[in-house]
């Protein structure tokens, strides 16, 4: 009886051991492969590096449909009531009397001045009616120097190319800007020259309606390939089959057979989605105000660099010479001094590690104390050496 009690209590030791042997194993096993720090091992959190999330845009702020194009309409006219701010060249009066001959009226001398002969222009964006009213913009065309004041005659406007017309541009200008001027100074504020003006749609530009066909395009603001299939994607993952990208800067959408009669709902839903943009690695480089545009996806390989500072100072003054023996008519000479001082500051070696993420870059260069002017020819000579994983447009 002894012995099978003894047996039992035997067994039940080894196989606490044998517990016991495992749970060390999968504690330590882990951490021998490298699959676990010894923090974790003690019970202790470890942050983990998570990706930021990528921002998602619609479809109908990053795309435009194909048929919704601008159009440009130009004429020319003549303000008046300017007074000394009017020109008062014969190429403007003769102007001014074929306006008046066009409403039957025939004047054989016209006062000079306090009229200005203009361009007019205005952008007709898709879908307007006649009817409609937009803001166009004036210029003056001769030598006027202000248009401050100015109503602006009747003036027909016309497609490019066109001998038909298609807005009418009419009445008081709105100006920004100012000129005043005396016998001896004068100030001028903005630029005087300019104006705007209400123009009146009079026919309707006739674009190419997007529900007219089987198909419409998507064009993309922002040419890029992965953007393109992006928008693909969340489509066909809608309304299966229904897209395809032609290339990196057009998306070819289908009408359902169930949206036959409702085509403008369907566009509606398809601008509704949303996509996450992707772009080049690009690095702009304004060199006359020294501004620089990173791109999200600019990477950087590791480098070292050194740069200085050279400033230089040129100080002139002037001193009275010897006096003048007494009893003598010369002047007195005065001497020139010039003082020049050089000093150089900075070429520290600066190490500008691999930076995974443009968050990481910005840190970086934070860091370093580099000044944009500065950073340009360093920017300029990563890219010769491969080191700047982007491309470098310059300004």
């Amino acid at each position: 009886m002894e012995s099978k009690m003894l047996g039992i209590i035997s067994h039940a030791i080894r196989a606490g051991i044998a517990c016991l042997g495992c749970c060390v194993f999968a504690w330590v096993a882990p951490l021998c492969h490298g699959q676990m720090s010894p923090a974790t091992a003690a019970g202790q959190a470890v942050q983990k590096s998570v990706p930021a999330k990528r921002v998602r845009h619609r479809v109908k702020d990053i795309t435009r449909l194909s048929s919704d194009r601008t159009n440009t309409l130009e004429g020319r006219g003549l303000v008046t009531g300017l007074g000394d701010g009017g020109s008062s060249s014969e190429d403007t009066a003769q102007e001014l009397r074929n306006y008046y001959k066009r409403w039957g009226l025939n004047v054989a001398d016209v006062a000079e001045g306090g009229v200005a002969l203009v361009d007019i222009s205005v952008d007709v964006p898709a879908n307007y009616r006649p009817g409609e009213k937009l803001t166009g913009t004036v210029s003056v065309n001769d030598e006027a120097t202000s248009l401050y004041g100015g109503t602006l005659k009747s003036a027909y406007l016309y497609p490019i190319g066109s001998e038909v017309p298609y807005a009418v541009a009419s009445g008081p200008l709105i100006v920004g800007g100012f000129t005043a001027s005396g016998d001896a100074a004068s100030i001028t504020k903005n630029h005087p020259t300019k104006a705007k003006v209400t123009v009146q749609i009079e026919r309707a530009l006739q674009n190419e309606s997007p529900f007219s066909g089987k198909t419409f395009d998507l064009l993309l603001l922002n040419k890029d390939r992965s953007t393109a299939v992006a928008i693909e994607e969340a489509i066909n993952a809608v309304f299966p089959g229904a897209s395809r990208g032609l290339d990196g800067g057009v998306v070819q959408v289908c009408f359902p057979a169930e949206f036959a009669n409702n085509k403008l709902k369907f566009v509606n839903q398809i601008e509704q989605l949303k996509v996450a943009t992707d772009s080049r690695a690009i690095v702009v480089v304004n060199e006359s105000t020294g501004s620089i545009v990173i791109g999200e996806n600019v990477k950087l390989s590791t480098f070292a660099f050194g740069y200085e500072d050279l400033i230089v100072t040129v100080n002139e003054t002037q001193t009275q010479g010897p006096p003048v023996p007494f009893g003598g008519n010369q002047q007195q000479e005065v001497l020139a001094n010039t003082d020049i001082s050089a000093t150089e500051s900075g070429g520290d070696y600066k190490l500008m590690a691999e930076q995974p993420t443009i968050r990481e870059l910005q840190i970086l260069l934070n860091k370093l104390g580099v000044p944009p002017r500065d950073l340009i020819p360093i920017l300029r000579q990563a890219k010769d050496i491969g080191a700047l994983q982007a491309e470098l447009i310059f300004e």
